[in-house]
């Protein structure tokens, strides 16, 4: 069994996707020990074109129908191999120490079930907007992407509800955190990229947590 495997979710992001695989692959953890798996949602870009282009160092998986971000996901963690898990969105990047890390961290303390860096928010071009310090656990709610698990917890709780379209981390999350402890590695690790295409699905996420937390 591998030690990481890293999960790509992607849907018409070929725009990013590229970057996105090279920072995956371009990490200080031996690649002998993880894997990436790319899932494509049915895109109806170029997106295959950028994956083909890296078919012989990554695991790629095309889907017949649009699942949505959960149900892709749960594609992605079942096909791993990998001790843990962690989800990079494929408009977003990692920095090259992010793997190496976050793994050695989770083999050496059995006692955590999961671990998360800090994030710099950038724009389309990849500049600096801001910083983001995921210092407690409400912050992380609303930032779920490149969070460590282990995939035999994401298989005790029932993985992602693929019925969910917006908010699925924030749902998976919520029951994640309920069963397991998590440490905070205060290192500016993820990239979060800011465009025009991900606020309009951001919105409706914001929209369900305040609905979900106004019941």
């Amino acid at each position: 069994m591998l030690d990481t495997s890293v999960i790509i979710t992607n849907f018409n992001r070929e725009k990013f996707l590229g970057r996105c695989l090279r920072s995956c692959l371009n990490q200080s953890l031996d690649r002998k020990r993880y894997e990436i798996i790319v899932v494509d949602d049915k895109s109806t870009d170029n997106s295959k074109v950028v994956i083909d282009s890296f078919r012989d160092e990554i695991v790629s998986i095309y889907l017949d129908k649009n699942l949505g971000v959960a149900g892709v996901s749960n594609e992605g963690i079942k096909k791993a191999k990998g001790t843990f898990i962690i989800r990079v969105d494929s408009d977003d990047y990692i920095s090259e120490h992010t793997l190496l890390f976050l793994t050695e961290i989770m083999i050496a303390n059995k006692d955590i079930g999961f671990i998360y860096t800090d994030h710099i928010k950038v724009n389309d071009k990849e500049r600096f907007i801001k910083r983001v310090n995921l210092d407690n656990l409400n912050k992380v709610l609303d930032h779920g992407a490149g969070i460590m698990f282990r995939k035999s917890y994401l298989e005790m709780i029932g993985l992602y509800n693929p019925q969910m379209r917006h908010a699925d981390d924030y749902d998976l999350l919520k029951r994640y955190f309920k069963n397991f402890d998590g440490f905070h590695l205060p290192l500016p690790l993820y990239r979060y990229r800011q465009w025009s295409g991900n606020q309009t699905k951001l919105g409706k996420r914001k929209e369900y947590i305040k609905k979900s937390n106004a019941q």
